[in-house]
């Protein structure tokens, strides 16, 4: 292998490890988070025992009565993935977010054992300072790195090599290929690409019109080896977010003014933390009955960290909208900038 290596590390059962920080006497008994009346997280005893998350917690609790159920900690998971991603760029030269939990990351490694080592020493600290654990996946691809990680969960680090490699590009099931959606899938089965290796007998122009130019050429890619594989940093974080659901698992409901003002104090303490002030701030809620989500909006004058401003313009969205029943709301602090750049004046 000569290519230079890329890591994919992502947290295992990121809300379930998060909330069973404090109870370790469950650390062995199925566990999962709920966010309203679904499960967000289950960890791996309950996903051995059927819970899944999407799942309704009246359906975890028939397929698994033994389940602990717990309500998703949201200002604790906002705060270690905040800290996780501290240690991803502490630890490498470039990061890539893919989630909360997961990022692609350069740890600066010209050769396959420094990658390696450099994802156990990642996985050590993160398990040291944070109290959950990673899987790490390397690979010559982002592709390749994500099919390492995956395959290394839970609290593991695998890495593709070469051999390896060459025979999950002609064999690879379309249905692992990450990033193909549902309706390509479908698409690509009625033409008879079931594996990566089928694309090679499918004409060009088909491919392209099964699934579109761009799919088609990354398609083409991945079965060459050229697929992407440049970590492509984040340099300014232009958006912070927070969200909820209005009722809870054995919490009392909250109305969505509680629940946005909430939201609302966590967003200003992380982007005290990061050293960055907004200048607007976007309310989605998210209908009870399901359906489109409302989307209200505002922005200030001048960047600001300040609670109040951002307290105030809250309550007056939500005050100035027809609010239905909710199932839960996010509220985002966006045009994020660095302190150093926010004027004095504006404060």
């Amino acid at each position: 292998m000569t290519a230079r290596p890329v890591l994919l590390a992502d947290a295992d059962a990121f809300f379930a490890s998060v909330a069973l920080r404090s109870r370790p006497e469950l650390a062995a008994a199925p566990v999962a988070v709920v966010a309203h009346v679904f499960i967000a997280s289950a960890n791996y005893p309950a996903r051995a025992r059927g819970v899944r998350s999407g799942m309704l917690a009246q359906e975890a609790l028939r397929q698994c009565p033994e389940v602990t159920l717990i309500d998703v900690p949201r200002a604790e998971i906002e705060e270690v993935g905040d800290t996780l991603f501290d240690i991803f760029h502490d630890c490498a030269t470039a990061v890539e977010p893919g989630s909360i939990e997961e990022a692609f990351l350069d740890v600066g490694a010209t050769d396959w054992a420094g990658a390696i080592d450099a994802g156990h020493a990642l996985r050590r600290r993160v398990s040291s300072e944070l109290g959950i654990t990673i899987s790490v996946g390397v690979g010559s691809t982002k592709l390749m790195a994500k099919l390492a990680s995956r395959r290394a969960k839970p609290d593991g680090l695998s890495v593709i090599e070469s051999g390896e490699e060459a025979v999950l590009r002609a064999n690879l099931p379309m249905t692992d290929v990450w990033g193909i959606g549902a309706t390509t899938l479908v698409r690509l089965t009625r033409i008879g690409v079931f594996r990566l290796g089928d694309v090679d007998g499918i004409p060009k122009n088909e491919l392209q019109h099964v699934c579109g130019t761009a799919m088609a050429r990354r398609l083409w890619r991945i079965r060459e080896g050229t697929d992407d594989a440049v970590v492509r940093p984040v340099e300014l974080r232009s958006s912070l977010s927070a969200e909820g659901s209005t009722a809870g698992y054995a919490r009392p409901d909250a109305s969505p003014t509680e629940l946005a003002l909430a939201c609302v104090e966590r967003l200003c303490k992380r982007a005290e933390r990061a050293g960055l002030a907004g200048t607007g701030i976007t309310l989605t809620l998210r209908p009870e009955t399901g359906g489109k989500a409302i989307v209200l909006r505002r922005t200030l004058v001048a960047a600001t960290t300040g609670r109040e401003a951002w307290l105030a313009a809250a309550v007056d969205l939500l005050a100035d909208a027809s609010v239905p029943r909710l199932a839960g709301l996010r509220v985002t602090l966006t045009g994020l900038l660095p302190l150093d750049r926010v004027h004095d004046t504006l404060f």
